[in-house]
């Protein structure tokens, strides 16, 4: 992005921060609430329509990028991922404004900066009473072990030989995205089986989950992974009904045949490649 442009951006920026600290003072709320008003890393996008602000919570090393990207239009789920997967914020926030307000002048853009301010501080706020609302949990796993390497993409496969049918097709699907894959222990295996396992989800960025026949050992793990808040792409025959309307989980109905299995592979290729794929490159 060009000084100018990027000049223009930090002034939208400024603009709509003062109106989120005021309106944070307005209503009584303590400073931070809101993770903008934190120290942070910061990325900004700005394409044809919205100019997309990503950012995280960090103390030290703080950054921030600016991206000129007008013959794309990101979704604000297409800018969490790049924010996940393409700039490694583990805990972002996005924040989206039209395009058209940077090179509105203060006067023109006020009220569009004050209702997104105000969306921004009631998603913050809520996400605190969430995260306050919590069960706390003591894991019979144990503390799971920090990642060491790449994350992975985590398959779930039912053991039992006449239900693995969609092997090769998840597998082919998978090998097109830059991640390690890896196919979770089974934990008929014993105490150091689940343990593995356990290791495995935490480490996953992606966890696929093959439902067919209801595997006792893919159902424990997604389980797991949903707990985790991991993202899961359920994999399940026609006419079957698992798990839908759940958050950050995405689902493809296969018909149980060479051609169903085919349109599997496909499907669930696109669908790994849009969750995954940058959606910003230098």
């Amino acid at each position: 992005m060009e000084a100018e442009l990027s000049a223009k951006v930090d002034r939208l920026i400024d603009e709509f921060m003062a109106i989120v600290d005021a309106t944070t003072e307005e209503r009584h709320l303590q400073r931070g609430i809101s993770r903008s008003q934190l120290p942070c890393s910061m990325v900004a996008i700005l394409d044809k329509e919205s100019l997309s602000i990503l950012a995280q919570f960090r103390l030290e090393n703080r950054t921030a990028s600016y991206f000129y990207k007008p013959d794309i239009a990101l979704t604000p789920q297409q800018a969490a991922n790049s924010a996940q997967w393409e700039f490694g914020f583990e805990d972002a926030f996005i924040i989206q404004f039209p395009a058209k307000l940077v090179a509105q002048s203060n006067q023109e853009r006020h009220a569009a900066l004050q209702k997104v301010a105000s969306e921004h501080i009631d998603s913050e706020f809520l996400r605190l009473e969430k995260m306050l609302s919590l069960v706390r949990a003591r894991p019979i796993f144990g503390k799971a072990v920090s990642p060491v390497g790449a994350r992975t993409l985590l398959l779930l496969l039912p053991q039992e030989a006449n239900l693995r049918g969609n092997e090769n097709a998840i597998i082919n699907a998978s090998r097109a995205n830059n991640l390690p894959i890896v196919e979770a222990e089974d934990i008929r295996g014993g105490r150091s089986a689940v343990r593995e396992m356990w290791d495995s989800l935490n480490h996953a960025a992606v966890i696929i989950a093959d439902l067919t026949g209801a595997d006792g050992g893919v159902m424990y793990g997604l389980g797991i992974a949903h707990t985790l808040g991991k993202e899961t792409i359920l994999i399940h025959p026609q006419g079957s009904k698992y798990l839908t309307d759940i958050p950050r989980t995405y689902r493809i109905e296969y018909e149980d045949s060479d051609a169903g299995r085919a349109k599997l592979e496909e499907q669930l290729s696109l669908m790994l490649g849009t969750m995954l794929a940058p959606a910003v490159e230098d």
